[in-house]
């Protein structure tokens, strides 16, 4: 089942996404930025959501610890 969050871009100071959907099962998610593309990451543990969603600068922690994966899934 996919779950999807909307931040409160004022109050996380977001500026390229305002929300989020996760697949639990599949271990999925997916960044809907608002230019109206989507970023998919596969192999992501429920744990690293909730780390992204109580992280107070989202969008370093996209480039710091989601984007790597995308790399690393590709090798």
């Amino acid at each position: 089942m996919l779950r999807t969050t909307t931040f409160d871009r004022n109050l996380w100071q977001l500026t390229t996404f305002e929300s989020i959907s996760y697949d639990k099962e599949n271990q999925v998610l997916f960044i809907h930025f608002l230019d109206d593309t989507t970023l998919q990451f596969c192999s992501v543990t429920e744990e690293l959501v909730f780390q992204f969603i109580l992280a107070k600068n989202k969008e370093y922690f996209i480039e710091k610890e989601l984007k790597p994966l995308l790399i690393s899934s590709k090798i």
